[in-house]
């Protein structure tokens, strides 16, 4: 991966049919009212998304078949986050980075900057949680129980009613903390919906709570308010 002028960087987005941002930006991009040449979706850019529950796929083929279509003419590079993974199938010509092959070390202008969703170096729970989530042949076997969908629309409710824009006490903290854990000149990652630009660290904003993107331009990440 290489950092390009103009990347733009999306992240948390949670789109659903009632958080509909995303769908508004994309459209932008694709039409060429925004301009770039390297679109960056650093996670949970949708509520939920795997192209092993048709469900979701479906609902969702809208956002999925712009991204599909920028993706033709755009460097597309899509890191998963804990709310959509297993993509590989869905964007044919993006570029998906899992979970596990997070973060990317990548080396700009003589500084190296890593990149994730943000979910990582968690404890053991969490990551036989992900990692037993993220098993083809279980969410395969859980299609079979998910008679008229009634399985897959509860989780489509519930994640439509959970509030996802909140104010992280002691992140301040945490930044240190990510940062001797990443161990980079720069950390770049989503996950936290908090919204922090800083010399060595950025927290990206949520696009639907802070409807805010981060562009990079003339060797400086600028948000950008829609």
């Amino acid at each position: 991966m290489k950092l390009k002028n103009n990347a733009l960087f999306i992240a948390d987005s949670h789109y659903n049919k009632q958080r509909t941002v995303l769908l508004d930006l994309l459209m932008d991009i694709e039409s060429g009212k925004v301009k770039t040449e390297q679109l960056i979706l650093m996670g949970d850019i949708f509520d939920f998304l795997s192209s092993y529950v048709p469900y979701f796929v479906k609902i969702n083929k809208t956002v999925i078949d712009l991204i599909n279509k920028i993706s033709e003419n755009i460097e597309v590079i899509y890191f998963e986050g804990n709310h959509d993974f297993l993509l590989e199938r869905t964007f044919p010509n993006a570029k998906v980075y899992k979970r596990e092959q997070q973060p990317v070390f990548i080396e700009h202008e003589g500084k190296s900057i890593a990149l994730s969703h943000g979910d990582i170096f968690t404890p053991f729970g969490y990551n036989l949680y992900t990692y037993v989530l993220r098993t083809k042949w279980l969410l395969k076997f859980l299609n079979i129980f998910d008679i008229n969908n009634i399985i897959t629309k509860k989780i489509d409710k519930a994640l439509m009613n959970k509030e996802i824009c909140s104010c992280y006490e002691g992140f301040n903290d945490k930044i240190e903390q990510r940062l001797k854990l990443y161990k980079a000149d720069l950390v770049i990652e989503g996950h936290f919906h908090q919204n922090v630009l800083n010399e060595n660290y950025i927290n990206l904003p949520s696009l639907f709570c802070d409807r805010q993107y981060v562009i990079y331009k003339q060797r400086r990440f600028i948000l950008v308010s829609i």
